[in-house]
C-alpha cells in the first residue's frame, strides 16, 4: 500500500510536490542546511530573551518555538514526506511536540507563568531533540540506550540511603 501515491487527490498532488526530486540532491542539502541553520539562528536569538522570561515570555516562546518548527521542516528537504510522516506518526514524541508547541505559545502569548512556560520549554526541547536525532539511522536506538543509562545513574543516586561512598 503507498502512502498518498494517487495525485488525482489534492493532498496527493501536494505531496508530490513536496517531495524531494532525485536529480536535486544537492538543491536539497544546501535547503536543508540553510533551513537548518536559520531555525538554529532563531534559537540561538531567542536565548537572550531567556533572562526576562518572567517579565515577558512572548519573544522567547516565539523565536523558540518558530526555530524548533524550522527545524522539524528542514527534514522534509532530505528524508522524504512519506518517510518522515511515517517516522513521525509513529512516535510518542510527535504529540509530546506539538501539544509542547501549541501550549508553550499559548503560556507565552498570556502570560500564563513562569513555571507553566519554562516546563512546556524544557519538554519542547527534549521532544525535539528526540525527533530530530530518530530521523536518522540508528538515532532511535541511541536514544533509547542513552535515556537508559541516565535513568539507570538517576535511580543509582537518588535510591541509595547517602550519597557519600562509604
Amino acid at each position: 500500500m503507498q502512502f498518498f501515491a494517487e495525485e488525482e487527490t489534492l493532498l496527493g498532488s501536494i505531496v508530490s510536490s513536496l517531495q524531494p526530486k532525485k536529480a536535486e540532491t544537492q538543491k536539497n542539502w544546501g535547503i536543508f542546511a540553510i533551513l537548518f541553520m536559520s531555525g538554529l539562528i532563531l534559537i540561538i536569538i531567542s536565548i537572550p530573551f531567556a533572562s526576562f522570561l518572567i517579565l515577558n515570555p512572548k519573544p522567547f516562546c516565539l523565536l523558540f518555538s518558530a526555530g524548533s518548527f524550522i527545524i522539524l521542516l528542514s527534514m522534509l528537504q532530505i528524508i522524504e514526506l512519506k518517510t518522515l510522516f511515517n517516522k513521525i506518526s509513529s512516535s510518542a514524541a510527535t504529540l509530546l511536540y506539538l501539544v509542547s508547541l501549541i501550549a508553550c505559545l499559548y503560556t507565552g502569548m498570556f502570560y500564563m507563568g513562569y513555571f507553566y512556560t519554562l516546563g512546556l520549554l524544557s519538554l519542547q526541547i527534549a521532544s525535539l531533540i528526540y525527533l530530530t536525532v530518530s530521523l536518522f539511522p540508528g538515532g532511535k536506538t541511541g536514544m533509547h540506550a542513552a535515556f537508559n543509562l541516565l535513568k539507570n545513574q538517576l535511580k543509582g543516586i537518588f535510591l541509595k540511603k547517602t550519597f557519600l561512598p562509604l
